[in-house]
């Protein structure tokens, strides 16, 4: 796999940097990317294994807490990327990947650590400043230094091109200089890390070594240049790659998280937090409002990535867009009443009142099947209750994960309030091992078993929403069998049946079974099975390879049990994870379709004698998510769904979750409550004040 090397845009002589590297450099292991504070591409910088901040105009001044007004200031600054080669340098340092800052970027670091510049170089321009070409003058560097090591040179010629310089007399934290333009020490040309212990290759240089004269042989280039690439290719990140389910292409490949950098987003998170709790729930409020408006502007390229990581059809990945923003809308239209202070006693000479606090720093360890969804359930309560969120992507949708990283920036929730924990199975266990304030899990109960272990002991709220083997009865009353056939069909494979509340198993009074089955697989056989981004595609490529077979054993231990198949249960020949719909008669619950969780296209229809049985069978699970009953009659159906040990009973609807109400599970189908009034309060503890005066 090849190395990345990710060069900051700049809209001056950008392509010098770019050729600087020739084929011979690159050779076969490093690739060269572009990282444009244009197209905020923030998402690629987690791609590469070193970097390049190049030159350009200005730092905005607000930067160094300096006037904006100065003798060559240019007529517009570039704060977007300011901001952006920030987030690359922070990476950086967070996964100690070779840094390269070459004029502009090397007084960006020094800014970033602490220090200031020189605004204006006054008389020194006659030196510094370019004017047709660049300037060359003598450069004396320190011994004892990185740069000295490098470049076997105690002095040398190099070209110049600013009119600003580093201050000397407020150089960054823990940077030292090595270079001077002269022996009397006038201007700093290049500085390193003072203190490397813990720090990865960082060398920041004054000139322009890309467009040096002679920079074939000078060692101010062609030194400094081999020594960039050696420290790339040393590098030894542990990688991820995203791959599309429809097509087994790789989509990209992202650096994961390590035990030091889990432990260093912590202390920024925990850092952090106390600043976003001390604003107002309006003005958190406010920001979750434009990150609405943001889902709303960047939907297609939103919907897209979704898509192309985790395979649903393209019109489910707008439908899931469109749900979340639904879902966000009641916690903007809820929260400020169910946080505000909660006066109980104001009479007397005692008052008493309830005040709403964050729990602090929580993790949110979050599931690939609806990753807009199950994270909003969390992380807009969390964020809107004063929150800092350690946000966990499933490994099978992190790229959406860093979209909603992006936004929630973009959106104006403050910096290191929301951080991404990248990778696998590993990286969310390294979450567990961290003094957080809470845990908030969606997956499989064997994962969110292991959690509450782990966690138990630090007695903070633990909540997991686990998955299901959701029933669905039809009972012998129903007036329209094809439309609630329909109704079952679609709560069976939407999504690819890949949600914790779909429809797992059918249960049909006897006296219309056979109807209800030959109207359900007749509308089976008419899904259209396919590319997700067509948009008659109904049902797309589950998300992971194993899926498959697993999908497939159990349509094979069913038949082996006496099942009969209707109609699909096998995989799909060419590229992609895909399987046909399948639709299985003459189940029992010997069977593991009938009882273990399934989350696929496939479902058993079986046949039950009475209302009685059907609670039974319903019943017979360790899952208690969800239940649905579709009946004429609401009486006949309330007594089932009062005997449903579920979070959620249905009447004549399915597989629908509400942001009013509460989403829970009982036995292993989870722990505790998101969505409604009580998701709310759930990232928040109550404090008692009693108060007499």
């Amino acid at each position: 796999m090849k190395k990345r090397l990710g060069i900051s845009y700049t809209k001056t002589n950008f392509h010098n940097y770019w050729n600087w590297f020739t084929i011979h450099d690159l050779q076969n292991d490093i690739q060269l990317v572009e990282l444009s504070f244009e197209k905020n591409n923030t998402e690629d910088i987690s791609t590469c294994d070193g970097f390049i901040l190049t030159g350009g105009i200005d730092i905005e001044p607000s930067f160094y807490d300096a006037s904006s007004s100065y003798a060559n200031a240019p007529d517009e600054f570039q704060n977007e990327r300011d901001l952006f080669e920030k987030t690359i340098f922070e990476y950086s340092q967070l996964y100690q990947l070779p840094l390269l800052g070459i004029c502009r970027g090397m007084q960006l670091i020094n800014v970033l650590q602490g220090g200031k510049l020189i605004q204006d170089l006054g008389a020194l321009n006659a030196i510094h400043k370019k004017e047709e070409i660049d300037k060359e003058h003598e450069t004396i560097v320190e011994d004892n230094s990185l740069l000295r090591e490098i470049t076997n040179a105690s002095s040398g010629k190099i070209n110049s091109a600013h009119h600003q310089a580093i201050d000397k007399n407020t150089l960054g934290k823990n940077l030292k200089a090595n270079a001077y333009t002269n022996a009397d020490h006038k201007t700093i040309e290049g500085f390193e890390f003072n203190d490397k212990s813990g720090k990865g290759f960082m060398l920041c240089v004054q000139w322009h070594p890309e467009r040096l004269i002679g920079k074939e042989e000078s060692p101010f280039s062609k030194k400094i240049k081999e020594r960039f690439l050696q420290e790339i290719r040393k590098t030894k990140m542990e990688k991820i790659s995203i791959i599309n389910p429809a097509t087994e292409e790789i989509i990209t490949t992202l650096n994961e998280d390590t035990p030091q950098s889990i432990e260093e987003k912590f202390q920024l998170l925990k850092k952090a937090q106390p600043g976003w709790a001390s604003t107002t729930v309006k003005e958190r409020i406010k920001c979750i409002k434009k990150f609405v408006s943001l889902l709303d502007e960047y939907k297609d390229e939103l919907a897209k990535t979704l898509t192309s990581e985790m395979g649903k059809p393209l019109h489910q990945s707008y439908n899931e867009l469109n749900g979340a923003k639904a879902k966000i809308q009641f916690f903007i239209d809820n929260s400020q009443k169910w946080l505000e202070d909660e006066w109980i006693t104001t009479e007397g000479t005692t008052k008493e009142k309830i005040v709403y606090e964050p729990l602090g720093v929580v993790a949110n360890i979050s599931a690939w099947n609806y990753p807009y969804l199950v994270a909003i359930n969390v992380v807009i309560p969390a964020l809107i209750g004063g929150n800092a969120v350690f946000y966990k992507p499933s490994e099978y949708t992190i790229l959406t994960g860093m979209n909603i990283q992006k936004l929630m920036y973009e959106s104006g929730v403050h910096e290191h309030c929301f951080e991404l924990a990248i990778g696998r199975g590993h990286v969310g266990k390294a979450l567990l091992e961290l003094p957080l304030n809470g845990y908030f899990f969606t997956g499989s109960y064997k994962t969110g078993k292991f959690i509450a272990e782990q966690v138990a002991h630090k007695l903070v709220p633990c909540q997991l929403e686990l998955g299901g083997k959701d029933p669905l009865y039809v009972m012998d009353d129903v007036e329209d069998i094809d439309k609630v056939a329909a109704a079952a069909l679609e709560g069976v494979v939407y999504n690819n049946g890949q949600s914790c509340c779909a429809v797992e198993r059918i249960y049909v009074h006897e006296k219309i079974y056979d109807e209800f089955v030959k109207s359900y697989v007749e509308q089976a056989k008419k899904l259209i099975v396919g590319d997700p981004l067509n948009e008659s595609t109904e049902i797309g490529a589950v998300s992971r390879k194993e899926q498959v077979e697993f999908l497939l054993h159990q349509v094979e231990d069913a038949k082996q049990k006496g099942a009969t198949v209707l109609l699909g249960g096998k995989k799909i020949n060419g590229k992609g994870y895909f399987i046909e719909p399948a639709v299985l008669i003459n189940v029992n619950h010997d069977m593991k379709i009938m009882k273990e969780e399934s989350f696929g296209p496939i479902t058993g229809i079986q046949k039950v004698k009475d209302d009685e049985e059907a609670v039974a069978l319903m019943e017979d699970t360790e899952y208690g998510l969800t239940a649905a009953i579709y009946s004429k009659s609401f009486e006949r159906a309330e007594k089932i769904m009062m005997q449903m040990n579920t979070g959620t009973v249905y009447w004549n609807c399915c597989d629908r979750v509400s942001a009013a109400l509460p989403w829970s599970g009982r036995k292993h189908s989870g722990l505790g409550s998101t969505l409604s009034y009580q998701g709310i309060r759930a990232f928040v503890q109550p404090k008692a004040y009693h108060m007499r005066g």
